[in-house]
Formats: structure tokens, sequence, C-alpha cells
């Protein structure tokens, strides 16, 4: 019986062991390419997972930020609304003085 050549991907079986090599050859080679790609596609889902965490980080964190601007804001509006009712009454204040120094003249 002839000795088998080492490199079995290019044989061209004739015999039942050599079917059984050239098979088992092919199935190795086939579960060694899925090894791969699952270990590629494990890699990518982390990577995946990791921007996912990282965005939705940031995202919470322009939510927090924009809550704080909302709250900035409406003290903002209750400091101004409080000037408005001053000046109001600064201007009513004003236009009593005015009419009292117009009829007393």
């Amino acid at each position: 019986m002839a000795s088998l050549p080492s490199d079995l991907s290019d044989l061209h079986p004739q015999t039942t062991r050599e079917w059984f090599m050239f098979l088992n050859t092919k199935i190795d080679t086939i579960l060694k390419s899925q090894a791969e790609d699952r270990d590629s596609l494990i890699d990518y889902m982390q990577k995946t997972n990791d921007w996912i965490k990282s965005h939705d980080s940031g995202l919470v964190q322009r939510e927090k930020l924009a809550e704080r601007h909302d709250e900035k804001i409406k003290e903002l509006e209750r400091k101004v609304n409080g000037w408005n009712i001053l000046n109001s009454i600064g201007v009513v204040i004003a236009a009593i003085l005015a009419a009292l120094g117009l009829k007393g003249s």
C-alpha cells in the first residue's frame, strides 16, 4: 500500500480509506473555518456591545445636561418675571408721581 501525501486537500481519492481521509480533511477545514467565523462574530458582537454601552452612557450624559439647562432656563425665567413685576411696579409709581406732579403745578 502506497503512503498518502501529507497534504490531503488536493487528493483525488480512489479507495474507501482515501475517501474517508479526504472527507475528514474537508470536515476539519470546515470546522476550523466555522470556529474562526464564530470568533470573528464574537469579537464583532463584543465591539458592538461596547459601542452601544458607550453610546448609551453618552446619551444619558446629554440628557442630564439637557435637564440642567432646562432648570437654568426656568430659573432665569423666574428672575426675569420678578424683574418684570418690579419694572411694572416702578412704571405705576412713576405714573402716579407724574400725575401728582402735573396736578400740583
